[in-house]
């Protein structure tokens, strides 16, 4: 992989305010071996106005205006990955930004790893008006086996929170089903997940992504409503019906999120309905997870015992 065709995807709702930096940050990259895919999911905004300006661009090969809203952006996400001939994919959300040397520097991380399936790096957190707030990442660069990152990191919580700081392997997607389009939220953990198991993860610590925080953003509704919470139930029942993690894991991440959020800061965020129907449907069923656990552990003790005899 020596100079890859990069398909940036560009999924957009009602964020005319910020698409035209967001398209400007694209189109203003070092590395210039892209095309761009512009989706718009029914906007009420002048979104629309903005986008028919970069119709004659000419790394702008495909615009789609939805006539209904999807009702998910990672159905947005599957027409883009049908649309893309690039051999990576970054899905470049419609309200957040980049520094001109983020597809390079990632790009190179493909070059230097051939198995690498998938990049990303540190985000700087801004908010409506581009003021930083925070920063979003793991400390320090690595290169890391897929399978690893997605126990030591996915399996606690999505460690990629934002789309825009990673770019991935088209090819992965031939292996993995289209469940993430099933999600309102948690969608791209799904995703992250899935890729995970087809190759190593590298992370740059360098912030080259700015992940836009305001009230329109999908994340923070998620996040503020609880449903992300709900939603993150259902992304540990795929993990453990794909065998992906097991009991153990799965008991420590239930536990985590019942104290998050009955004692944490999250538990701000939700009123005592939201509060209690979220804390039930992470204990569901726990007891007897924790059982077979016990069981299996006991088992597996009882097998070294005899092999040692």
């Amino acid at each position: 992989m020596t100079n890859p065709l990069v398909s940036v995807i560009i999924p957009n709702y009602n964020h005319a305010k910020f698409l035209k930096e967001r398209i400007e940050s694209v189109l203003n990259q070092t590395y210039k071996n892209f095309e761009i895919i512009i989706l718009d999911d029914k906007s009420t905004d002048d979104s629309v106005g903005i986008i028919k300006q970069y119709a004659d661009n000419n790394y702008v090969k495909h615009i789609l205006i939805n006539e209904k809203n999807s009702g998910s952006p990672f159905r947005q996400w599957l027409k883009g990955f049908e649309l893309a001939k690039g051999e990576l994919i970054w899905i470049a959300e419609s309200d957040d930004s980049c520094e001109n040397s983020f597809l390079y520097t990632l790009v190179s991380e493909f070059r230097q790893n051939k198995e690498c399936v998938l990049a990303f790096c540190k985000s700087i957190k801004i908010d409506s008006g581009g003021e930083k707030i925070g920063e979003e990442g793991l400390g320090k660069s690595f290169h890391m086996n897929g399978t690893t990152f997605l126990k030591k990191h996915l399996c606690r919580q999505n460690y990629i929170a934002n789309a825009s700081s990673a770019i991935f392997k088209k090819s992965t997607l031939n292996f993995i089903d289209h469940s993430f389009t099933n999600y309102r939220g948690c969608g791209d953990w799904i995703l992250w997940i899935e890729i995970s198991n087809y190759g190593n993860i590298s992370y740059c610590n360098t912030p080259l992504n700015y992940f836009r925080i305001h009230k329109a953003n999908t994340t923070l509704e998620q996040a503020f409503s609880g449903k992300n919470e709900m939603e993150g139930v259902k992304v540990y029942r795929f993990m453990r019906a794909k065998k992906y993690i097991g009991y153990k894991e799965e008991l420590r991440a239930r536990i985590s999120h019942i104290y998050s959020v009955k004692y944490g800061k999250q538990h701000l965020f939700y009123n005592p309905e939201e509060r209690k129907n979220i804390v039930e449907s992470w204990k569901e069923n726990i007891i007897i997870k924790f059982v077979t656990w016990m069981i299996y552990i006991i088992q597996s003790n009882m097998n070294v015992q005899i092999i040692r005899r």
